[in-house]
């Protein structure tokens, strides 16, 4: 989305690097700070201690190690080795087109145990409206408030990508989290754990796509600004030369 809003790709694509190499160590100690209070809403997890503590560490790094850095870093060293074949084979016959299917599969999956388990029904109704506009507040704040804070240093091209970046949450590091984080729980109470995820997705898909409309306007002045500049450069390289 941040290319179709006309923002920096570049910074897009080093922050997802950088949140998907973090994101294993600082979730899993954020998620068991959170749950480890022994409030209500922590009953159906089974008891943290900290022999369990490595375990957990052991279970993500194996489940995550396998499926998204060790092709992270097979894809480097290809790309470094055979940069021109790679780009053949992912840019000229569309090969990259393979990432959003994945996410996709990843999302149809986690949709399907959901309904399959009935999970959504399974949840009082008081407590999907508040998941509900929970999301909504936190994909608005977030989102406001890094675009607030970095047109204070920032251009509008790396603004827009911070927009992106700062409130997304893929369920394609979510997920994997999520089932391997804790073991010996029910697929039900899995899809269950899932849902708040599964929501927020959909907002931000949404709000993201509308995003995009608001911020190829509003970048669109400097871009023809930027094109005019060019244009007139041009024009008197061809004179003097």
């Amino acid at each position: 989305m941040t290319r179709q809003a006309h923002g920096n790709t570049a910074l897009t694509v080093v922050q997802s690097t950088l949140g998907n190499f973090l994101g294993p160590f600082i979730s899993p100690l954020l998620i068991i700070m959170y749950t480890s209070s022994g409030a209500w809403y922590t009953t159906v997890l089974p008891p943290t201690s900290a022999g369990e503590f490595s375990e957990i560490y052991r279970r993500v790094f194996m489940q995550l190690g396998l499926s998204i850095f060790l092709p992270m870093a097979v894809g480097q060293v290809i790309q470094n080795i055979f940069p021109k074949a790679t780009k053949k084979v992912f840019v000229d016959r569309k090969l990259n087109k393979l990432s959003p299917l994945s996410l996709m599969i990843i999302i149809w999956q986690t949709f399907d145990s959901a309904f399959a388990t009935g999970a959504f029904t399974s949840v009082k109704g008081d407590n999907m409206v508040f998941i509900v506009f929970i999301s909504i507040a936190f994909f608005l704040s977030w989102g406001l408030i890094c675009v607030m804070l970095s047109l204070l240093w920032l251009g509008k091209q790396d603004t827009i990508a911070v927009a992106y970046c700062v409130p997304a949450k893929t369920l394609a590091m979510g997920v994997p989290l999520s089932t391997v984080m804790y073991s010996g729980l029910s697929t039900l109470t899995k899809s269950k754990i899932q849902i708040p995820m599964i929501i927020f997705q959909g907002f931000q898909v949404a709000g993201g796509s509308l995003l995009t409309i608001a911020f190829r306007k509003w970048i669109r002045p400097d871009e023809e600004r930027g094109h005019a500049k060019k244009a007139e450069q041009e024009n008197n390289a061809a004179r003097h030369g």
